[in-house]
């Protein structure tokens, strides 16, 4: 390709704009119907002419003058305008990828910059329909279809779960996986919070799914000593007290660390935004193949707590809670976060019991408890845990009888036979 040549210029066409634009000032009802066709971006050079003629149809103000022929079908030249915006994505993409392809950059990195920039095109053209208005007998058939999908799904894994499998069966049964949204997991300090979502993000890891774990409170090296010893049923304090046998440890990271190769950890920071969050997901997504994701957050408060976004603490919470689940939607994924308790509320399954309870006890689509289950009796150093579903808009709500093995790093669900050691 010659030096110098504008790609994105190839896929415009400023004559079907001004002949689209004339339909529209000539017949203004036109507009109602383009709107959820064609974005305002999608248009180049007639794009302030546009907006002027919009804000006069919706404000009921005398519209532009405008001479040239109208398109004969408009609604088709709406249709090829936002085609040609897809493509002028593309380009632009293209266009930066052999500039650099014709530097220094190394390989690795030119292959990880083209498949970030194609998952933020294909969310891009995603987010165009946002907003858009469907009529629901034209929702059928995407509804069929995924209903299918879904069936395909469970008769595969073999699992009661359509959603993202936890690993937990009766949660599994209780909520179908975990489902695109936000999920809230909450309990008083020492329950095995994070354990607990590791746990789940390596059953999610060895499904092929890409999994992001964020962490505002451990570090990276002690969440992958935690995973690798759960997976090998070894003891991580013996590691971090400097008993355990090195060779003993690199054994099981050869043995378990290939099938957890989807699960990535995130330190978290001040300068964390969700948009980053939601770049390194697409990124994951388009880079394993999948449709879908886990992100994990541990925790919500402690992110809150470094950003500056309000002067009240409870508007930084709720706003990060909008985000999240705003993600969550936008990619099509569950995102679990980990919750801390009011003190008043600590130990019980209480939704009013999560700090800042107004927002979250909305926003979340789930809202899941680790308390301590006081009538069953195990054998210490295992104690009997109880996950609580108090709210959920996929399934039912429900309890799971589990056993914490606080030195192992593990949750197992409890036999029905009753005691469990």
């Amino acid at each position: 390709m010659p030096v110098g040549v504008d790609l994105p210029s190839f896929f415009v066409n400023p004559s079907l704009e001004r002949a689209l634009l004339v339909a529209i000032a000539a017949k203004p009802e036109l507009y109602f119907e383009v709107l959820d066709l064609l974005p305002p971006e999608a248009l180049t050079e007639t794009r302030e002419v546009f907006e002027d003629i919009a804000e006069a149809i919706e404000k009921e103000k005398p519209l532009p003058k405008l001479d040239g022929e109208p398109a004969s079908d408009p609604l088709a030249a709406a249709k090829e305008l936002a085609l040609l915006y897809q493509r002028r994505l593309l380009a632009a993409l293209a266009q930066s990828f052999l500039d650099k392809l014709r530097g220094d950059v190394p390989t690795t990195e030119l292959i990880a910059d083209l498949e970030e920039g194609l998952a933020k095109v294909q969310q891009a053209i995603k987010e165009l329909r946002v907003g858009q208005m469907v009529a629901l007998p034209d929702l059928l058939p995407s509804l069929v279809g995924d209903v299918r999908a879904r069936r395909q799904a469970v008769k595969e894994q073999g699992t009661v779960a359509v959603g993202l499998p936890t690993g937990i069966y009766k949660l599994d049964k209780l909520l179908g996986g975990l489902q695109p949204g936000l999920h809230l997991l909450a309990a008083e300090p020492g329950q095995g919070k994070t354990t607990f979502t590791l746990q789940i993000a390596a059953h999610v890891a060895q499904f092929g799914y890409p999994v992001l774990f964020v962490t505002f409170e451990e570090s990276l090296l002690r969440l992958t000593l935690k995973v690798i010893c759960a997976q090998a049923g070894l003891e991580a304090k013996k590691f971090v007290d400097g008993q355990g046998d090195p060779a003993e440890l690199e054994q099981a990271a050869k043995l378990h660390s290939p099938k957890l190769a989807t699960l990535y950890f995130v330190e978290g920071t001040a300068r964390l935004t969700v948009s980053q969050i939601k770049a390194r997901a697409l990124q994951l997504m388009n880079k394993h193949k999948k449709n879908r994701c886990l992100v994990i957050v541990d925790y919500l408060q402690r992110w809150a707590a470094s950003r500056r976004d309000f002067s009240e603490f409870r508007h930084v919470v709720s706003s990060l809670v909008s985000e999240l689940r705003e993600l969550a939607l936008r990619i099509d994924s569950p995102i679990l976060v980990i919750s801390s308790q009011n003190r008043s509320g600590q130990g019980s399954a209480s939704l009013v019991s999560l700090k800042e309870s107004g927002d979250l006890e909305y926003s979340a689509d789930t809202a899941l408890f680790l308390v301590e289950a006081e009538k069953r009796v195990v054998t210490p150093p295992a104690r009997a845990i109880d996950l609580v579903i108090q709210k959920t808009r996929f399934g039912d709500k429900g309890k799971v009888e589990l056993i914490f093995k606080p030195d192992l790093g593990i949750f197992k669900e409890e036999a029905k036979s009753g005691r469990a050691g």
